[in-house]
């Protein structure tokens, strides 16, 4: 099974969201929330505990892909 991730194309850069095993589905629930206005902001914890913050402003201005994780 390819491991997913999402990429997001901001004028400010690049960003890679690395989904969960098994929570694709809720992450592109949580992606549509944020475009429908229906949600602020996509909070993602990272390994070392840290919380990375994706605001709808910035999802709403971006080319978002779900794509396989390059090893």
């Amino acid at each position: 099974m390819n491991i997913k991730v999402i990429k997001i194309k901001h004028i400010t850069g690049t960003y890679i969201v690395d989904v969960p095993d098994g929570s694709l589905n809720e992450m592109k629930a949580q992606l549509d929330k944020c475009l429908n206005d229906e949600q602020g902001a996509i909070v993602v914890k990272g390994e070392n505990g840290d919380q990375f913050v994706y605001p709808s402003d910035l999802i709403k201005n971006s080319f978002i892909a779900i794509v396989d994780r390059e090893e």
